[in-house]
């Protein structure tokens, strides 16, 4: 039961992570990020290692730069973000997978604890 909880748990952070680099695709130089998984404590179940920076560039993609003392604009190249919508678009829905996945295995174990419960009382 606890190996689910767990997995829960790291899937939770893949997927505000997929969220965060999704919400800052169109942020100038942002880098996105990845889950990194480890076994959990005795061998069993999974949970979240760390976050990881990708940092493979992004494309060039205009910007702006204002000058105030002129009020004018002139565009530039900056570097854009570099996630790929397409990448977090799959890993949501594999964490939305995992997340039904050990969530189901999560109510089966609580509910045969709750028929061995009610076999011994």
């Amino acid at each position: 039961m606890m190996e689910s909880v767990q997995a829960l748990q790291a899937i939770s952070v893949s997927q505000q992570v997929s969220a965060n680099n999704v919400a800052n695709m169109n942020t100038s130089e942002f880098r996105s990020s990845r889950v990194e998984y480890e076994t959990g404590p005795g061998d069993q179940g999974v949970r979240a290692r760390e976050v990881t920076e990708n940092t493979d560039s992004g494309p060039l993609v205009r910007g702006e730069e204002y000058d105030d003392e002129r009020l004018r604009s002139e565009e530039m190249l900056v570097e854009g973000s570099n996630t790929d919508l397409a990448t977090e678009m799959v890993q949501m829905v594999e964490n939305e997978q995992a997340f039904a996945a050990n969530a189901a295995a999560l109510h089966t174990s609580m509910d045969m604890t709750g028929v061995l419960i009610n076999m011994m009382v």
